[in-house]
This record gives structure tokens, sequence and C-alpha cells, in this order.
């Protein structure tokens, strides 16, 4: 199916050249354009000269800018959640699968930096149905990180709110790095922000155990 395809790795906008006529390819030229130029700035004509088609086909078949920003965002985000649960799923224990979801995250930032922008900054810009979407994919992901209360190792003073903190760390501190021009060195962010969140779950031995080992990992890979 056409909006299941992985997301493709476009670091530049000289390089945002998207599969052109399709849906698909009308929101992936939407995200890299917003991504590129900002959302306020973005407009029905220059995506349509990116996708390939006319600003009359892109009225016919989105009704506005606002409708296929808010398209284009559900159906990344939706992709992009369950790559990052997938890769979660396939590690042996929670906290692997933490680490192993937040470094397909921090992957995906640094290889497409633009479609990054898009999604966690510019979106505050659009508001409305997109906003929509990306608390549906923070909801996601904070269901997924507060099953860490069900290990027997985790600290009793954690509760759904520590999810919410770590998950809105993990997203600040993403954002702050794409918005400085640093999304290529992101990654650089794994120690750290899996020692946040070890410490908030298991406390501060099990949380420098978790940093020794993702340096281990990093330096290794």
């Amino acid at each position: 199916m056409e909006g299941t395809r992985t997301l493709r790795a476009v670091r530049s906008w000289q390089e945002a050249l998207p599969d052109r006529g399709s849906d698909s390819g009308v929101h992936e030229a939407m995200l890299l354009t917003v991504g590129a130029l900002g959302y306020e700035r973005a407009t029905v004509q220059e995506v349509a000269d990116r996708a390939g088609i006319s600003s009359d086909q892109f009225r016919r078949r989105f009704g506005s800018k606002e409708e296929c920003f808010a398209q284009a965002y559900q159906e990344a985000t939706d992709r992009l959640g369950e790559e990052m649960l997938e890769a979660g799923r396939k590690a042996g224990n929670w906290r692997l699968g933490f680490r192993a979801a937040l470094a397909e995250l921090l992957r995906t930032v640094a290889e497409q930096p633009l479609l990054a922008k898009a999604l966690l900054i510019e979106v505050r810009a659009a508001r409305g149905k997109a906003w929509d979407a990306h608390q549906h994919l923070i909801e996601r992901l904070v269901a997924a990180v507060d099953t860490a209360r069900s290990d027997p190792d985790a600290l009793p003073s954690v509760s759904r709110m520590t999810a919410g903190f770590v998950i809105g760390a993990i997203e600040e501190s993403i954002s702050l790095e794409i918005g400085a021009g640093r999304a290529a060195e992101v990654k650089r962010l794994l120690p750290d922000l899996s020692h946040l969140v070890v410490l908030n779950y298991f406390g501060e031995d099990e949380a420098w155990l978790e940093l020794r080992s993702v340096d281990a990992s990093s330096s290794v890979g």
C-alpha cells in the first residue's frame, strides 16, 4: 500500500524530489516544503511545483494547505510511530526496547532533518488536525514508555506522569538540536536521554549503568 512505504532519507532541500503526482508524493512535498521554509512561508504553489502538479489540481485533491499538511502529518507520524514501536518490540526487555525505539527516532531525525523539522517544530505553527495527530503520537509513545511501571525493579514513586515528563523532555531536546541546525548530530543525545529515562524509572545506580552501556555500544558501533 502507498501509505506504508518507509520514510525516505532526504537531508537537504536540493534532494527533496518526491514521487511526483501521487497523493503520497504531494504529502511528501508538503512536509519537505514546510521543513525547508516553515509552515507560515510554505505556499500551495511551492508544494504543487515540487510535487509536479498544478495549484488547481492541488486544491481539487486536498482543498487547502492546512488539510494537506494534516493528511501528510498523519501519514508520516503513523509510520514513524510504528517504526519506533516495532524497534522496541524486537528488543529483549523494556530498557533495550526503549533504547532501540529512541535510536530509531534519532536516526530518522539525523537522516531526514526537513521531515523532522516539519513533524516536531512546524506542527506547532500549523495546529488544527495536524496538532491532533501530533498529540495522538505522543499519547502512543507515553503509553509505551509507561509500561516500565510493570517492571519489578521500577521505583515505587513512578506514575503515568513520569512517562509524559520523559517524552516531553526527549521531544524538547531533539527540537532544540533541530532548531540550532544540529539535526545531523542528534544521535549523540542517545546516552544522556537513555540515562534520564532510566534515572526516573529505576534510580541513580541503574541510570549510570545504562549510561556506560549506551556509551560502550556507541563506541563499538
